[in-house]
């Protein structure tokens, strides 16, 4: 069964690649907060019926393009009629149709092992800070991808992020730069964005963070790059280690928090 990490806020088992959030709007429809892998999707549907929830499923909403967010973005959507939702800046236009872009980030071995997709349909674009669902905010989050996106429960008080931060154990670090599409911009945005963070912040890889968020934020915001990019030392190895693993387990119960 899905980890309940607060009323209408569950944390999925049986995925891979991303962290795979289901989420309860204001007015009890439910939102699916990223989709990992392609492999994902018949765990998603599985832990929806387990929940009794798959009926209420009504948006699918993607933090940014890349293949272990939104792998399994267009099988979900055929199989539950759920809108897909996605930045605009990670869609193009083909006969009038918005899709879903299919690249993955530059430093996935995914370029090695997928080749062309299918891209898959999009119902709703954003351009700006808008309510997609009642209580659920969209905050255009450029940078990692030209759409990424943070949505904000102001419910709970927690914004799932995305790739705008990793959680190592509850301690947060920030996208490499050879991950994000434009580092200057990503680092604008995580400044900006860290401003108004709630204290409770659920990234795509790594635990949730449940207490605290907005001040790790805004500390690690704060912090400048290092000149000629960071040096490979044992801690950055060890979680480059443990970040390539997460995206390729299948991911099982376990505890959140700063301290796992």
């Amino acid at each position: 069964m899905a980890d309940l990490l607060a009323p209408g806020l569950w944390w999925l088992h049986g995925t891979r690649g991303s962290n795979v959030y289901l989420v309860e709007a204001d007015d009890g429809q439910l939102a699916l907060i990223d989709t990992g892998f392609a492999s994902s999707a018949d765990a998603i549907v599985a832990e929806l019926n387990m929940l009794g929830l798959l009926p209420r499923l009504a948006s699918i909403l993607l933090t940014h393009m890349h293949l272990d967010h939104a792998g399994s973005a267009g099988r979900l959507r055929r199989l539950t009629g759920a809108r897909l939702i996605v930045g605009r800046g990670d869609c193009f236009e083909r006969d009038g149709q918005l899709l879903l872009r299919t690249r993955v980030g530059r430093t996935h071995i995914a370029h090695l092992l997928t080749g062309r997709r299918t891209p898959a349909p999009v119902d709703v674009a954003i351009t700006g800070e808008t309510e997609v669902l009642p209580g659920i905010r969209a905050v255009p989050a450029p940078g990692h991808t030209a759409g990424s996106v943070c949505y904000v429960l102001d419910r709970l008080g927690a914004a799932f992020v995305g790739d705008l931060v990793i959680s190592h154990g509850g301690e947060l670090t920030r996208a490499m730069r050879l991950a994000n599409q434009d580092d200057t911009l990503y680092l604008e945005t995580m400044k900006r964005f860290a401003l108004e963070a709630p204290e409770k912040g659920l990234p795509g890889h790594g635990v949730p963070v449940l207490d605290g968020f907005g001040d790790a934020l805004r500390t690690l915001a704060a912090l400048p790059r290092r000149r000629g990019g960071p040096r490979l030392n044992g801690q950055r190895f060890a979680r480059l280690v443990r970040f390539g693993r997460g995206m390729s387990r299948e991911r099982t119960p376990r505890g959140t928090g700063r301290g796992d």
